[in-house]
């Protein structure tokens, strides 16, 4: 890896596993929008949660969306 990496250390709230798991779809989608994933005033996708970057910019999102996609058969399975 030739990327630069950072360590934290913070308090962060979010949603436990069972609870996420009960959640319905439309509450579920409010976490998306309101809770798990923000864009900054920089115009960067970061995490709501613990504040680090996602995307910086369209190519990054969509490698992001794309690997979502790749993994989507993985998740509830």
């Amino acid at each position: 890896m030739s990327y630069k990496t950072i360590k934290s250390t913070q308090e962060i709230e979010a949603v436990d596993i069972p609870t996420m798991a009960d959640m319905p779809l439309d509450e579920y989608k409010d976490y998306l929008r309101f809770g798990l994933m923000s864009v900054d005033h920089h115009d960067n996708l970061r995490s709501a949660v613990a504040g680090y970057p996602l995307a910086t910019n369209q190519e990054q999102l969509k490698a992001l969306i794309a690997y979502l996609n790749e993994i989507a058969s993985k998740v509830g399975s």
